[in-house]
């Protein structure tokens, strides 16, 4: 049976893919076949050139590129046309793909092909070039466009007496976010999906009932005579998912088939064992804390990056508010102008609970790949507005939803990265003004403990002036050094 197949040819990396292709394709090892000869072909092989001749065909290719300004993205399309092992003689395949190239391609395109009969199945190996030769434009490849090339090729084969797949099936691929959800044995929405409807499968007894019971889960349905695919959307989905897309047994018309050959009697006994669970936990008794009760609050203790950022805050903090000593005031006072911009990556720290540095690696790297997706979508969504006969308008809207999210995420990746660069600095600058502070602080204990002031009183009841003379004098060598001490929840690094 012949069978078509396409590959696009990019001009990407360092090594020439056009030129390599050609090579490959015009192969005396896998072309040879004594005696035949074509025009623009090599002698004894089974090749041949349309409009071009098969040892120049590369040159002949990049001079019509050259010439129309085309030499970079898409540089040509390869196409396989393969045969059934015994059904067909190389001349004949060759033929073959000669009438398929010439019903095709021959008036407007470059095109050279190579006949393999190195394996037990015939197959031919065709290189197109991808600008026009006539008047430059670009061959656009499309879903649509390879089918009616696929259409051509059987009926080329059918009048050659050739085998042809009548029905082909087209396999959906799936995303590869929930191919790597799946691999990494994480929950995706579709699974989520497919769970709950096997579980109100064996509740329903009808397909309004399973409908109806759905809805109770949160679902939102959109199923009716004028619509051709039925959609459900989950609790607090985005956007409804085609049941189809779910698998062929997710489908109305399977859902009825598996809820016809369900036993009844275990579908009634499904019902009462749901019904039970949920009579038992609507009657658990609950228990409620007694107004007088004190009830205890955890106390939170940091660890890692998100304790060095507190405790900066909070050193910060305190040379604002000038209850710092004058010294370490000047060592941070730079950095008071970045109080507020700390303050809201603490709270970025704190509201996504990332204590360490392997945490803020971790959550960048989940939104590196969040970002890949959602811009993978994104160009799939460009793709489809650029086609005539789109939804514009809806398109715009949705690709509009994707970009504004995806500048929440770089955002976030952002703030990772700078908290991860401002850490070693931020360790030094604390320790440098924590260090500073504890020595003011002995100098002040040391001084204190050399001057102890004897505020008495004279017996004649008055206080002595030379002793107030010497107490005022103390006070004011003293007053420039004295500080509040640091709150202790700076040193244990504990949120209050």
């Amino acid at each position: 049976m012949a069978v078509l197949q396409i590959h696009v040819i990019r001009a990407t990396g360092g090594r020439n893919q056009l030129n390599d292709r050609i090579k490959y394709i015009m192969n005396p090892e896998k072309t040879a076949c004594k005696g035949f000869h074509s025009f623009f072909g090599i002698k004894d092989t089974l090749t041949s050139g349309f409009t071009c001749a098969c040892d120049e065909a590369y040159q002949q290719m990049m001079e019509t590129k050259q010439h129309e300004k085309k030499t970079d993205k898409v540089l040509g399309y390869h196409y396989i046309q393969s045969f059934k092992p015994g059904e067909v003689t190389p001349e004949e395949a060759h033929q073959v793909g000669c009438e398929f190239i010439e019903r095709c391609f021959a008036e407007d395109f470059e095109v050279v092909i190579g006949t393999h009969t190195d394996h037990a199945h015939i197959h031919n190996h065709i290189i197109l070039n991808s600008v026009s030769f006539v008047d430059g434009h670009k061959f656009q490849s499309t879903p649509a466009s390879f089918y009616k090339l696929r259409a051509i090729s059987d009926e080329i084969c059918r009048a050659h007496h050739l085998s042809v797949i009548d029905d082909p099936k087209t396999r959906k691929a799936k995303h590869y976010a929930e191919w790597k959800a799946e691999q990494e044995y994480r929950p995706t929405i579709r699974n989520e999906i497919r769970r709950d409807i096997d579980v109100v499968l064996k509740q329903a007894h009808s397909l309004n009932n399973f409908w109806e019971l759905l809805r109770l889960r949160g679902y939102e349905i959109k199923f009716n005579e004028k619509r051709k695919y039925a959609a459900i959307r989950p609790p607090n989905g985005k956007r409804f998912i085609r049941m189809k897309s779910l698998g062929e047994e997710y489908t109305p018309r399977e859902l009825v088939k598996r809820l016809e050959a369900a036993d009844k009697s275990e579908v009634a006994a499904n019902r009462r064992s749901f019904q039970q669970i949920y009579q038992q936990r609507k009657h658990r008794k609950k228990y409620y804390a007694l107004p007088w009760t004190i009830i205890p609050h955890r106390r939170l203790t940091l660890r890692g990056i998100r304790a060095l950022y507190w405790r900066y805050v909070y050193m910060l903090s305190k040379v604002r508010t000038r209850k710092a000593p004058r010294a370490v005031r000047g060592v941070m006072l730079d950095e008071l102008k970045k109080l507020e911009r700390y303050s809201q990556q603490y709270y970025f720290l704190r509201d996504n609970r990332l204590n360490t540095k392997a945490d803020v690696n971790l959550y960048e790297e989940a939104l590196s790949n969040e970002i890949y997706v959602l811009t993978d979508r994104r160009k799939h969504l460009y793709a489809e507005c650029r086609k005539p006969d789109a939804d514009k308008q809806t398109l715009k809207a949705q690709t509009k939803g994707l970009t504004e999210e995806l500048r929440v995420l770089r955002k976030k990746q952002r703030t990772c990265k700078t908290v991860l660069e401002n850490a070693p600095a931020m360790e030094e600058r604390l320790e440098t003004a924590n260090t500073e502070w504890q020595r003011i602080e002995r100098n002040e204990d040391e001084h204190s403990k050399e001057v102890k002031p004897n505020v008495g009183r004279s017996r004649s009841g008055g206080t002595s002036a030379a002793h107030g003379d010497h107490a005022d004098r103390i006070r004011s060598q003293t007053r420039g050094n004295r500080s509040s001490k640091p709150r202790n929840a700076a040193d244990r690094g504990c949120e209050k």
